[in-house]
């Protein structure tokens, strides 16, 4: 072995580091790469994610205002048929509050007392229509699938609203005088041919 192999010349060296690839110096015929340059450019994954999340927070920012909308609507409806119900009620129990006392006052059941139907009668004609136009109310919500609250307030409200049409329906019909304040039972009365009265 030569022993001026083992000395080095005074030309630098620089050895990599453990956790940095080897790099090679630039030869002389390629050009040397900056700093700014070596860095890496994001690549078209990172632009693509940035689109995704900005359509997704689009998305639900809208349907966050739908869903405000909707839940205004919902609340309409329910205040609506809650005046209605509570309107019902009131007529209805009131009638209902007489005639209980009026038969605890008077234990004989004499025949000339007057039928319930036809004292309950025009009370629920007169409640009717403002149950009808709370029912209609709810049943106009149009509440997206994905609102499962909302969905289920509207589909209870309209569930009662229905069945509170149908009952005042059945106790105005039962009275002597014909009931023709509901569109829907006159018009099956003329296709009948029930005109009369």
């Amino acid at each position: 072995m030569d022993p001026g192999s083992e000395i080095l010349g005074n030309e630098r060296v620089r050895l990599p580091r453990r956790h940095e690839p080897h790099v090679d110096e630039p030869s002389a015929d390629e050009p040397a790469l900056d700093e700014h340059s070596a860095r890496r450019r994001p690549g078209p994954g990172w632009w693509l994610l940035a689109i995704v999340l900005v359509a997704g927070l689009t998305v639900v920012f809208a349907d966050d205002r739908v869903r405000s909308h909707e839940s205004a609507a919902v609340q309409a409806c329910e205040l609506q048929l809650q005046r209605a119900s509570d309107l019902a009620d009131y007529t209805m129990g009131l009638t209902t509050s007489y005639l209980l006392s009026a038969a605890s006052r008077d234990g004989s059941g004499s025949g000339d007392d007057p039928h319930v139907a036809d004292l309950m009668a025009p009370k629920a004609r007169r409640t009717l229509p403002a149950v009808q136009r709370a029912d209609d109310a709810c049943k106009a919500v149009r509440v997206r699938p994905w609102h499962f609250s909302l969905t289920s307030r509207q589909h209870a409200a309209t569930a009662y609203a229905g069945a509170l049409v149908t009952l005042l329906q059945i106790v105005a019909a039962q009275g002597r005088r014909p009931f023709r304040a509901d569109p829907t039972l006159q018009r099956l009365r003329n296709a009948a041919g029930l005109n009369g009265g």
